[in-house]
């Protein structure tokens, strides 16, 4: 045998179809030996080696070739066509500074995504050097991934769509001049071009994108009608029950969820008599004599499971409400009450149990199935948007917080959403006025409380925040005595950097930091968060800054 000289073309076998080969067997086997490049065996059939040799000997030959770090040569491929002209100016010196230290140097990534709306909204993109950096960081980064399309430019959405683990990154937009009614990109595109093309359709004929959607929905794999089901969320419409109604039977549980709750949103639908059927008969309120004093609640759990309960959108086992059963809550027996509850409306409760929002809450809490009545209740008033509700939540986060810690509720309950939910003028009356008082009377654990209230703070509770946190701090400074600073003076310091700087408005920042930077004499257990916080301001000043260059 010889070597012949390696053609650049060649495919280089990898081990698996060498070692298929060899498991099945050379004579039981008509399969050719793949080829490698530089190998090839004589074809005098005197000295030719048996098949097996000949196994034997591509392997080798293969091991050789990595060993030493042969690439074949890629195939000729067409350039791309260049990336069209950009439209929108690039950040300036400092803005490529403050993104380099994010997706470069990784600091500050959190303040990425917000920053990113803000280049968006000053009609500004990245700067074309920064776009592979932030194009890697966008495929960890759901965050970064929602908010990265506007600042990419013309360039940035001509590169991601050059590297297949970035072309999901961004939503492409269809040509202005594409004619809506050709449905290429709808039947033929990616599910990004797609998912484009169909919101184009939904901005200018609702109807007629909408039919489009349900008439792919049943026939599509389980991701695609996921995505699918998101955008079908921003324009639901009744005539959309009878499909979601069919993939409640889906093999994909979360399409089926999506599906479920899509569905309870739709007035008189179907799914919700059903469920409320089974729903109905498991509470009963009760009041003393004459019907005075406070309301109790009797719950019952749900009868054993059934295939039915799947068409009604009720899973044998999910992991929604799994940690009912470490609260001893009754395993997934009260799962499956709370995954019931989660998709009712819970005004519907009140009507029906003649409780207003506040009692029901109240009552929940008094029973021994707080977990999963109350974190249930509170999926549901996010998922209907009731305010109402939101509001009886907060007021009993207020008022009733060592019971809601006893009965492991605080954790399972997104608060800061349900704050989110209330009108302005409501999170002021119900939130942010008790809590001015707590902090200004340094009210137990009032330092817990902020992480609950959503930014930007108003300026007054910002202002009282920081000075009650810079009088505490201030001249504490003692030689030698780092074992003497209590736990909650050092959790205070952190307050300033975890809590208060990512809280802040953007107007009260410079003061912000005057103030902090004044500390007079703080210990030297208190430096490290204070400076942090110091940096992370001067480094958001540093982003509004990068806006107006």
């Amino acid at each position: 045998m010889s070597p012949t000289p390696v053609l650049p073309e060649q495919a280089v076998p990898q081990w698996p179809q060498l070692l298929r080969l060899a498991l099945l067997g050379t004579r039981q086997n008509s399969v050719a030996v793949p080829a490698v490049p530089g190998f090839v065996p004589t074809a005098d059939a005197a000295t030719a080696p048996s098949r097996e040799q000949h196994l034997l000997l591509a392997a080798g030959a293969l091991a050789l070739l990595q060993k030493a770090g042969y690439v074949p040569a890629l195939p000729p491929h067409p350039a791309p066509p260049p990336a069209p002209a950009e439209h929108l100016p690039a950040l300036g010196p400092l803005g490529y500074a403050c993104l380099q230290r994010m997706v470069v140097s990784s600091l500050h990534l959190d303040s990425l995504p917000a920053y990113l709306v803000r280049v968006a909204a000053a009609g500004r993109r990245v700067p074309d050097t920064l776009l592979v950096p932030l194009l890697h960081y966008a495929t960890r980064s759901a965050e970064t991934r929602a908010v990265l399309a506007p600042v990419l430019g013309t360039r940035g959405h001509w590169l991601a769509a050059q590297n297949s683990e970035w072309a999901h990154l961004v939503v492409a937009s269809p040509p202005a001049s594409a004619d809506p009614t050709d449905l290429g990109p709808w039947e033929t595109g990616s599910l990004t071009e797609r998912l484009a093309w169909l919101r184009q359709r939904f901005a200018h004929e609702a109807e007629a994108a909408r039919a489009l959607l349900l008439a792919a929905l049943p026939t599509e794999p389980a991701k695609v009608q996921e995505a699918l089901l998101e955008l079908l969320a921003e324009h639901l419409h009744p005539t959309a029950e009878p499909t979601l109604e069919g993939l409640l039977k889906s093999r994909g549980q979360e399409v089926r969820r999506q599906a479920a709750e899509l569905l309870v949103r739709l007035p008189g639908a179907a799914l919700t008599e059903r469920l409320w059927a089974r729903a109905a008969p498991l509470l009963q309120a009760k009041r003393g004599l004459l019907g005075l004093g406070k309301a109790s609640l009797a719950v019952a759990l749900p009868p054993a499971w059934d295939k039915t309960w799947l068409a009604d959108g009720i899973e044998e086992k999910n992991s929604r409400f799994a940690y009912a059963e470490l609260a001893g809550g009754g395993g997934p027996t009260a799962a499956r009450l709370g995954n019931l509850l989660a998709l009712l409306p819970p005004s519907r409760w009140c009507q029906h149990l003649g409780l207003a929002p506040a009692e029901l809450l109240a009552a929940a809490l008094a029973t021994d199935w707080a977990v999963p009545l109350l974190p249930a209740w509170a999926h549901s008033t996010l998922l209907h948007r009731d305010a109402d509700f939101a509001a009886a939540f907060v007021q009993l986060w207020l008022r009733q917080r060592p019971a809601l810690h006893q009965a492991r509720c605080v954790h399972a309950i997104n608060w800061v959403a349900l704050v989110e939910l209330l009108p302005t003028a409501t999170r002021q009356a119900l939130v942010l006025e008790p809590l001015l008082q707590r902090v200004r009377q340094q009210a137990p654990d009032w330092p817990a409380d902020l992480g609950y209230v959503p930014g930007p703070w108003p300026r007054a509770l910002s202002v009282a925040v920081v000075e009650v946190i810079s009088r505490t701090l201030a001249h504490t400074a003692v030689p030698d005595a780092y074992h003497n600073v209590p736990v909650a003076l050092r959790d205070l310091a952190w307050v300033l950097p975890q809590t208060v700087a990512p809280r802040l408005a953007a107007a009260d920042i410079p003061w912000a930091l005057q103030h902090v930077e004044a500390i007079e004499q703080p210990h030297e257990l208190f430096r490290s968060p204070l400076q942090l916080f110091v940096d992370n301001l001067r480094f958001q000043a540093e982003l509004l800054a990068s806006l107006r260059e």
